[in-house]
């Protein structure tokens, strides 16, 4: 039997659910101290570790095989999640976070550049978006509704299963995922064929020449525009998100909060499964996903349910798409990471970048000016 899909698909749900199982309890997490400045701290520092290591790590993917990338962040991802689960200090919280994001980190581009490579790509990628949005639903919805058993019971379960699913990678089902284990290299589209052999430099000096060919390759290919626009749909979407446990705390309860945020996972899932397999140009899957984004976040101001729906569906939609638009440049880790960066940019930078209009303008003034940036990004034409 063939366990490729199943163990990198099980690998995704275990560690989505357990970055997405503290959202629910953020105020909690923090001590109730009633200042959400440490709420979204702990909440993007995960999101800004993993933009600190995506590209670096994808990098180090190319070099010594996705295989030991993967494995490596969901080694890191179980053993954080002990630290968050059995501990209160707030330090020690706000560094796991931070270094579980540097696990998701090595493990998105790696997983990212592995699918680009089967020959069911487009099928695979909404497949494993599908998985990748329940555990992030999940993991806020079983937050949610155990919060009654204990704060920390979701956090605690989805640490176990992280365990289990890592056991599962370094098995021999993990080998089947990459049975050449060689990573893809990078190049630009008129350098197909480079004269100087990457293998044989130094990984630091590798490191910073992919880095100084990173801007080149934004100016001369999509990948600016497409980290542009991935920046700014993460970031509207991670601050609604990230802040509605406080904006909400007047008239939604743990639950209720927990099923409404894990119903734009769950839309994800769906959407995600329909745009891997529509026969539609990528350009204007990203086009309708920023659409039906933007609806949801206008509507969050009243109808929460139905508002994390559409962004969830819109985001599920968007990322097929933006991931199709990489690929067609590149299929490397180094490539994925780019876009990865851009996804963790925006969840990790948005909330902190919008928490500073809150005090001054108010929760919906802030929610609707995001919307409106966000729908600028239609006039953004992709190849």
């Amino acid at each position: 039997m063939n366990f490729r899909k199943p163990t990198l698909y099980s690998s995704v749900f275990a560690l989505q659910g357990l970055s997405n199982a503290v959202i629910p309890v953020l105020p909690e997490l923090a001590g109730n101290s009633g200042s959400s400045a440490i709420s979204t701290l702990i909440f993007s520092g995960y999101f800004m570790g993993a933009l600190l290591t995506l590209v670096p790590l994808g990098i180090l993917a190319d070099r010594i095989g996705n295989l030991k990338m993967l494995r490596f962040g969901m080694l890191l991802t179980a053993f954080t999640g002990s630290f968050i689960a059995f501990s209160d200090n707030l330090w020690i919280l706000g560094i796991s976070r931070f270094l579980e994001g540097v696990g998701c980190g090595a493990f998105f581009p790696a997983a990212f550049s592995i699918i680009a490579e089967w020959e069911d790509s487009q099928q695979s990628l909404g497949e494993f978006n599908f998985l990748l949005n329940a555990g992030l639903a999940a993991g806020v919805l079983f937050s949610g509704l155990l919060a009654g058993f204990g704060i920390k019971t979701a956090i605690i379960s989805f640490t176990f299963l992280a365990f289990l699913f890592c056991i599962l990678l370094i098995s021999e089902a993990g080998e089947q995922l990459v049975p050449n284990r060689i990573g893809k290299k990078f190049t630009l589209p008129e350098n197909r064929n480079p004269t100087r052999n990457q293998q044989d430099l130094p990984l630091l000096h590798e490191i910073r020449s992919c880095l100084e060919k990173t801007i080149e390759s934004l100016l001369k290919t999509d990948l600016g525009k497409i980290l542009g626009i991935t920046i700014l749909l993460y970031g509207a979407t991670g601050l609604i998100t990230a802040n509605y446990a406080d904006y909400s705390a007047g008239f939604l309860t743990k639950p209720e909060l927990g099923l409404a945020i894990s119903a734009s996972y769950l839309a994800a899932m769906l959407s995600s499964l329909i745009a891997g397999r529509i026969a539609v140009n990528s350009k204007n899957i990203v086009k309708a996903g920023i659409v039906l984004a933007s609806a949801g976040i206008f509507l969050s101001v009243k109808l929460p349910l139905l508002a994390f729906f559409l962004m969830g569906t819109g985001g599920g939609t968007a990322v097929v798409g933006l991931i199709m638009a990489v690929s067609r440049i590149s299929s490397s880790g180094f490539a994925m990471g780019i876009f990865n960066t851009g996804i963790y940019a925006g969840l990790g930078l948005g909330p902190i970048f919008g928490s500073f209009f809150l005090e001054p303008f108010g929760y919906e003034t802030v929610f609707l000016g995001s919307a409106f940036v966000l729908l600028a990004t239609l006039f953004v034409e992709l190849e």
